[in-house]
């Protein structure tokens, strides 16, 4: 028994004595290249849709205009730009813009008037679907237009923290490049369609239009919003058509802040405060024939959010109802005051 317990204590120190196979190396895993670790190293991603249009004009302009926003800004460098959609209603810009993968869309009115128009840009972030930027421009020329890309591309550097990047190296006379990321229709052609819009070439001399006086104090159009049952679509309407009919007779621009002027008075005229606001409420009453009476109740504000006027007007079509509550503000505030 002695000489067993002997062995074995003699087999333990063995073992115990017997150093460990060392570790076997650790292999690293195969260098992969750098990920961008900052939005900034990626470039903003712009959707550009075709312009409203005034209903009675020539809808390809709003599609020219697109094209050469969109041609300006991709040759102006720092921006991917999208292919111009076709057929994608206004309601659906949001979520079109969110499955192509785009961070900004561009959207606007144009409005023609005589031999220029007027066109409304606005810049809309498609993660929070905000209006983070709006312009109002007088245009007459394909280098008119492509002037206002400048501006919305500096804007959208500076939303992405790109603000120094050089923005003053382009003119309102650079010509439109001829090609561009995404864009589908030549220059020429484009040219073409601007020139024959707001040129009116052939057929004769037009008479040109008298121009309109407007007064300096201008009108800050609000969001318009709806009393009882009334489609998305129709308010978005009414907005462009209260924006066509302000813009004939004031100095027009619009705001992105939704809360009611009374209320949010002073994030709307910011600094300037020799404006007004106008805003309206638009109900649409069905008969027991099926036709619809619109009423439009057109609301004006100062800037310090006291109400200067309430008008309504009423139509069997929208633009009626809008055109006379307008003019019934125009007859009364001619000069906007």
């Amino acid at each position: 028994m002695a000489g067993l317990i002997l062995s074995c204590s003699l087999l333990g120190f063995i073992v115990a004595a017997t150093p460990s196979p060392p570790p076997l190396p650790q292999v690293s895993p195969p260098s992969t290249p750098a990920t961008p670790s900052s939005s900034l190293e990626q470039l903003p991603v712009v959707l550009v849709y075709p312009f409203d249009v005034q209903t009675g004009s020539d809808a390809r302009i709003g599609t020219a205009i697109a094209q050469i926003l969109g041609q300006e800004m991709a040759a102006a460098g720092g921006i991917t730009v999208l292919a111009i959609p076709q057929g994608i209603k206004r309601p659906a810009f949001l979520d079109n813009a969110r499955a192509a993968k785009a961070d900004f869309y561009i959207s606007g009115y144009v409005t023609p008037v005589g031999e220029s128009a007027a066109v409304v840009e606005q810049v809309v972030s498609v993660e929070s679907g905000v209006i983070l930027f709006s312009q109002t421009a007088q245009v007459s020329s394909v280098a008119d237009v492509a002037s206002q890309s400048l501006l919305a591309r500096s804007q959208i550097l500076a939303f992405v923290g790109r603000e120094t990047e050089n923005v003053g190296t382009q003119t309102a006379n650079t010509p439109a490049p001829t090609s561009s990321n995404g864009a589908q229709v030549p220059i020429s052609g484009i040219t073409n369609i601007v020139d024959s819009v707001f040129k009116r070439k052939g057929g004769g001399q037009s008479p040109s239009p008298i121009p309109v006086v407007k007064p300096s104090r201008g009108v800050i159009i609000a969001p318009v919003t709806a009393s009882g049952s009334v489609a998305p679509a129709e308010l978005t309407n009414a907005l462009r058509e209260f924006y066509v009919a302000l813009n004939r007779r004031f100095v027009t621009q619009m705001t992105a802040v939704t809360s009611p002027p009374e209320q949010a008075a002073d994030a709307i005229c910011g600094p300037n405060r020799n404006n007004t606001i106008a805003t309206g409420t638009l109900t649409e009453t069905p008969d027991k024939h099926k036709h619809v009476t619109v009423t439009f109740v057109l609301l004006v504000y100062t800037c310090f959010g006291a109400p200067l006027d309430r008008q309504v007007g009423k139509g069997t079509s929208l633009k009626t109802a809008v055109d006379a509550a307008v003019a019934g503000y125009a007859a009364a505030h001619p000069d906007n005051s």
